[in-house]
């Protein structure tokens, strides 16, 4: 039996969630009761109403979504319960009268031809050199920004949130939203003037609607047209949140966050007899491995990136020890270090993804609503979150 990793006294807890359509945003509901079983609890609601968690419980206060996180994580920080959140996805009969049903028509308004874009399209192009080639054939035939755009979630968002500012949040929301023509990412949220490290290309935003921030996040191409947003940046579009980094939980460590819970559905299809090759079921779930994997090591990366700063800490601390060297000196140069490596040891990271045999999730749909497709996604990401979380113990 593997040791429990203790964690104690954490001053401030953050949920990050991932994008994945209507599968991650059952996904994170999962999740979430896992955790209310594990001791959490998620404050949100406006400045007027009291924050104050039950005795016993480990608040969480900052929420960071992208895409369909983005929806969960803006309810949770809003104030609706897990109870609202599951009657208005998986029985919306049942919904509170506050927290409508989310439908099909929320989801998908169909994306109009802009004919007068098209045509400066085809007049650009026609100056380009390679026009008779398999590529140009393929890039005039799907000259359109995405089947659908994300309004119809915006004006879902817009009816159900309490306020639609960010700065009459009593938590902390962050909503990333990828900007299409440039390369950087947008952090909407309550602080206008806050400065991401570089490393990010991250610009934190005030400026936008809780609302218009989660349409631009969840505009995931080619099924969403990008979203055209205006804040103090200027006139630009968006898509979704987690083009740029899959998982944005360098907010929560800007925000001195000591605990992240960091809910993701980007988990590639490990080989089972059951299921066979995916090379059997064709180029969309082919795509769909690709594209998982690229993901997965984008986040094993920052994870081993993160690691090895431990080791480098690690191997200073004994090696100073082994020699007997000065205990001050030891201090000063880790303290030099920590500085040098944006690296704060006292941040805890745990992320929860579904399990590598559970084929049943990476098969299943990214849109559907039925009511047993949503239940099924749920129960993974509560199975998911206990398993991942069975080695902690949390203390207050």
């Amino acid at each position: 039996m593997r040791k429990k990793i203790h964690i104690e006294h954490k001053q401030k807890i953050a949920l990050v969630a991932s994008g994945g359509a209507i599968k991650a945003a059952c996904f994170h509901i999962g999740v979430c009761i896992a955790l209310e079983k594990k001791g959490f609890y998620f404050l949100g609601g406006t400045k007027k109403e009291s924050l104050t968690p039950p005795e016993r419980k480990l608040p969480i206060q900052t929420y960071v979504g992208s895409s369909a996180g983005s929806v969960i994580v803006a309810l949770l920080a809003s104030g609706y319960t897990l109870r609202d959140i599951v009657a208005s996805f998986a029985n919306p009969k049942k919904a509170n009268k506050k927290l409508p049903p989310l439908g099909f028509r929320d989801l998908f308004h169909i994306a109009l031809p802009n004919f007068k874009r098209l045509l400066h399209l085809f007049q650009i192009r026609k100056k380009g050199v390679a026009t008779g080639t398999l590529e140009s054939l393929i890039k005039n035939v799907f000259s359109f920004g995405g089947f659908f755009t994300t309004v119809g979630i915006e004006q879902y968002m817009r009816l159900a949130l309490p306020t639609n500012c960010f700065q009459n949040l009593s938590s902390d929301l962050f909503v990333v939203a990828s900007q299409l023509d440039y390369s950087n990412k947008s952090i909407f949220c309550k602080y206008e003037h806050f400065k991401a490290r570089p490393e990010h290309h991250a610009i934190y935003d005030g400026s936008v609607k809780i609302s218009q921030a989660c349409a631009a996040s969840t505009a995931l191409p080619p099924i969403y047209r990008p979203y055209l947003l205006k804040s103090r940046q200027g006139n630009l579009y968006y898509f979704d949140g987690e083009i740029r980094e899959t998982l944005s939980t360098h907010v929560a460590k800007d925000m001195k966050c000591d605990l992240v819970l960091a809910s993701y559905t980007h988990q590639p299809y490990h080989y089972t007899p059951e299921i066979g090759s995916l090379a059997d079921y064709g180029i969309s779930y082919v795509m769909i491995q690709a594209i998982y994997q690229l993901i997965e090591q984008k986040i094993h990366t920052s994870k081993r990136l993160w690691q090895n700063k431990i080791i480098a800490l690690d191997t200073v601390n004994q090696f100073f020890k082994d020699h007997g060297l000065p205990e001050e000196k030891r201090k000063l140069l880790c303290e030099e270090l920590e500085k040098k490596l944006q690296f704060n040891k006292d941040i805890h990271y745990i992320f929860i993804h579904p399990l590598p045999e559970d084929y049943a999730l990476f098969l299943s749909d990214h849109f559907s609503l039925s009511e047993s497709y949503m239940i099924k996604m749920v129960q993974s990401g509560f199975k998911s979150a206990i398993y991942h979380l069975r080695n902690y113990e949390f203390h207050i």
